[in-house]
């Protein structure tokens, strides 16, 4: 059942769910789709945690937002919602770039209280020129709807997993051209103030043990080795290729996922699972 509270005088639509105690874990979505995303990893983490999915202002069954938006509500809204549960210490888990506010939130409140962070298929260096393209293409009315089209379709990758594709089709596709527009401009913003997520992960002042999954781009050796150079430089950086097909892992391959969560939280960062599973 999703729940919601007022929060910065707006609506945030969330849920929980399981009941043990420790660490809560905390899921939070990229942009112009929601906890849906979640769905298939809850049955792996419920009875070992208690699970928060948070949906960003605007992206609740209530669409009716129509104020901009960036990564600092994203940021101002998750942080005051927690507190509202009385949630002090947890494990934060993004996907794309949910990894923005992820990042910030985890810099702002320090390692004390995000214990460790999980990022999901993520572009971690400068953006490719395509998908700046297609970032700058989405904003347009007339050309948002095959701009999107483009992303999906590379986002599959030939895939046939009908997860992904009513994932695609019911919760992605349920947006609009407004978020769409909005969440490009937020998205290229970020990476224009911040070069990359791991440039923004340098500016740290004391990182949590942070772990990126993913399987795009596939294919591509010289994005594996940014990682690992990035992980040789910093202890507290790791990474796994899953070796999936689409940028959906959360929902391609759930089991894994959560195995990667809970070996981030076992080993605490202070071994590196580095490479492929």
């Amino acid at each position: 059942m999703y729940l919601t509270k007022t929060i910065n005088k707006v609506e945030i639509c969330y849920d929980e769910s399981g009941y043990a105690d420790g660490p809560a874990v905390v899921l939070v979505s990229g942009w112009a789709h929601d906890l849906r995303l979640y769905d298939a990893m809850l049955p792996y983490l419920a009875g070992n945690h208690r699970v928060i999915r948070i949906n960003w202002r605007g992206h609740g069954p209530n669409r009716d937002y129509t104020d901009d938006f960036g990564v600092e509500e994203q940021v101002n809204d998750t942080i005051h919602l927690l507190q509202a549960l009385g949630i002090d210490r947890f494990y934060l888990v993004s996907h794309s770039h949910g990894g923005w506010p992820a990042l910030e939130i985890a810099d702002q409140l320090g390692k004390d209280r995000v214990l460790r962070l999980l990022m999901i298929d993520q572009i971690m260096t400068p953006p490719p020129q395509e998908f700046a393209a297609g970032l700058e293409a989405m904003q347009a009315p007339k050309t948002w709807l095959a701009a999107r089209k483009d992303l999906f379709d590379h986002w599959l990758a030939g895939s046939s997993n009908a997860g992904v594709h009513d994932h695609l089709t019911y919760c992605m596709g349920s947006y609009g051209h407004q978020m769409w527009a909005l969440s490009c401009r937020v998205i290229a913003t970020a990476y224009q103030a911040h070069g990359s997520p791991m440039d923004r992960m340098r500016k740290m002042v004391n990182p949590p043990p942070i772990r990126h999954v993913f399987s795009h781009p596939l294919e591509t050796p010289e994005y594996r080795q940014v990682h690992d150079s990035f992980s040789k430089a910093h202890p507290w950086f790791s990474y796994v290729d899953l070796e999936g097909e689409t940028h959906f892992p959360s929902v391609e391959l759930p089991q894994k996922v959560c195995e990667e969560l809970e070996d981030l939280i076992e080993m605490g960062g202070t071994q590196r699972r580095n490479g492929s599973l």
